[in-house]
């Protein structure tokens, strides 16, 4: 497919990050946004004013059936992307999905086999994944300069869902753990095993508690607006994850992991490493290495179609067996405060 122009659909448009994923696309010159499919008509009418898209369809089964495409970007809601990528499949067009991967792991399962049943390629957007910091922070963790690393901690979450503004669409089906598996553990906390498990490996045990904090009447019983989770990894290592809504500030660092060498700090503008390894004991200290915030979207939209037109796979987190062995830890954690007890994987 070298030189070739990626002809894309629209799958979904109830996640608000359609609008920098698509924005993201319409903006590369290898790529055609054509059509998009979603119930909502001034979401539709919306994807025509914003990308000049010539078709659109109340369905996406309608849409994969009448026009030639070559991969779709899917925005639903977890529940329903297992569904698209099934239909996609049938029709040899490859996926571009918004995280996580599902709302359930027997989901994710079924995404696997239809892919694999239709030779399609997918890719699960953890969006941090494909930043310069993300890739920094882990060069130095993988390369030793922290040293074995035993402790992981992150602390995730916004002020909520309705409290920054995000569309009724959006927030109609995170609030709903059959559209979206749960509240803000899957919505927020999938990032942070995404990372976890990219930089550490393999997560073994968990044990997990989510709660309301008792103020958003609008959430259902079964939708937890709190949560941490205590990790244990293959390595022997521990991590420690705090998702909610209800966040005020952004925390100038939310993930931190402890070395034998060294403690490394990863932020929302910068980086701070503290190693021993290379640095003469007098001169041992923070360094903070401040980062460039890329244009949302722009790394990984082009990373999916460069990989498409050349061929190529989606490995680890964003790739399909990645992004599974993620969602079974959400799972586990969510048994895990279900049942009260410590849960191991595989499940």
């Amino acid at each position: 497919m070298a030189g070739k122009t990626l002809r894309m659909g629209i799958a979904g448009m109830v996640n608000d990050h359609i609008w920098f994923m698509a924005d993201a696309l319409h903006a590369l010159p290898n790529v055609e946004l054509v059509s998009a499919a979603e119930p909502y008509e001034e979401l539709r009418q919306r994807a025509v004013e914003r990308y000049g898209v010539k078709t659109t369809y109340a369905s996406y089964e309608e849409m994969l059936d009448k026009e030639q495409l070559d991969a779709i970007v899917v925005c639903s809601d977890n529940a329903s992307k297992s569904k698209i990528v099934a239909a996609a499949a049938k029709h040899g067009v490859h996926c571009y999905v918004d995280k996580a991967m599902s709302a359930f792991l027997h989901q994710a399962d079924e995404m696997i086999a239809a892919a694999k049943e239709g030779g399609i390629k997918v890719m699960i957007a953890y969006h941090p994944y494909f930043s310069t910091a993300y890739k920094k922070a882990k060069a130095w963790i993988q390369g030793g300069q922290i040293g074995q690393v035993y402790l992981a901690k992150a602390s995730i979450g916004h002020a909520g869902p309705r409290e920054i503004n995000l569309s009724k669409y959006f927030c109609e089906w995170l609030e709903s753990k059959e559209r979206g598996g749960g509240g803000v553990f899957v919505d927020e906390a999938c990032y942070s095993i995404a990372t976890f498990t990219d930089y550490l490996g393999p997560i073994t045990e968990v044990c997990a508690f989510m709660t309301q904090q008792g103020w958003r009447d609008y959430l259902p019983p079964d939708v937890e607006d709190n949560s941490v989770a205590i990790l244990k990894f293959a390595s022997g290592a521990l991590g420690v994850i705090d998702a909610k809504w209800g966040q005020i500030g952004r925390p100038p660092y939310s993930n931190s992991y402890h070395g034998t060498d060294g403690t490394l700090l990863t932020g929302w503008d910068s980086l701070r490493i503290y190693t021993r390894k290379g640095v003469p004991k007098e001169l041992e200290g923070w360094i903070e290495i401040p980062v460039m915030r890329e244009p949302r979207g722009v790394g990984e939209a082009s990373y999916f179609v460069e990989t498409i037109l050349s061929g190529g796979d989606f490995t680890g987190v964003i790739g399909l067996e990645g992004a599974r062995a993620v969602q079974e830890v959400i799972e586990a954690c969510y048994l895990s405060a279900q049942r009260g007890e410590i849960v191991k994987l595989p499940l």
